[in-house]
């Protein structure tokens, strides 16, 4: 997203394309429920909810639309990591390796390094696939909801206070993205893997609400200098 607005003839459509997108992040959970309600009442005996968007597809849609699905779904997962990798390579490569590592590359050790950081990210994306398939107690859409709300609070914290503080400092950013992200993140994963909601159920709340906790406690790490009260 980021490139692309990078990418936009002007202001004012790089603007427009966050606002549109942003209307589109908002219609998402909607479009994700709607077809599992609908399914739910086409398909009311359905054991796995997991299959509830391809049993409607393959019930529903003649085969011609079946394989355009299909193809559809690949193409957008497919476009989805190319992104993600680019942009794990050029910021890995001009943030780092150029700025912190080895300021003096030639191109051609950049082009190197970038993939490199492509390759490495494509074994993480797979022992990432492979450890989200074990998590136990979770459907694949609490799942995704879930690892989302793991990773917003400390993102959220800082873009709130950039965007309404403007005595936000670079310190206060480091402090949250640091402290923020290892606190999230380790609390996911205790969550997902270590102490799951199937064995642990008493012990921690619903990922609906664990970050908003965790929003709180990265505010309340901010020194009294950078709070905005």
């Amino acid at each position: 997203m980021v490139q692309s607005v990078l990418g936009a003839k002007n202001l004012q459509q790089g603007q427009l394309g966050v606002n549109f997108i942003g209307w589109l992040k908002v219609l998402a959970l909607p479009l994700f429920i709607l077809p599992g309600i609908i399914c739910f009442i086409l398909f009311p005996g359905l054991k796995d909810p997991n299959e509830a968007y391809m049993t409607m597809v393959t019930n529903l849609f003649p085969p011609g639309m079946n394989g355009l699905v299909i193809v559809v779904l690949i193409a957008v997962l497919t476009g989805t990591i190319g992104s993600s990798l680019n942009a794990l390579s050029t910021v890995f490569t001009t943030d780092l390796y150029v700025k912190k590592i080895n300021p003096a590359a030639s191109n051609r050790q950049v082009i190197k390094v970038g993939r490199i950081t492509v390759a490495a990210g494509c074994v993480f994306a797979v022992g990432m696939a492979l450890a989200i398939d074990n998590i136990k107690g979770l459907n694949l859409f609490d799942i995704f909801q879930s690892v989302l709300g793991f990773i917003a609070p400390s993102l959220s914290v800082v873009f709130l206070l950039s965007v309404f503080w403007k005595r936000t400092t670079r310190k206060a950013v480091n402090r949250i993205l640091s402290y923020g992200s290892a606190l999230s993140l380790g609390t996911g994963v205790l969550y997902l893997w270590i102490l799951t909601p199937d064995k642990y159920l008493f012990i921690f709340l619903s990922f609906f609400l664990l970050p908003l906790l965790l929003f709180r406690s990265v505010i309340h790490r901010l020194s009294p200098m950078d709070k905005p009260w």
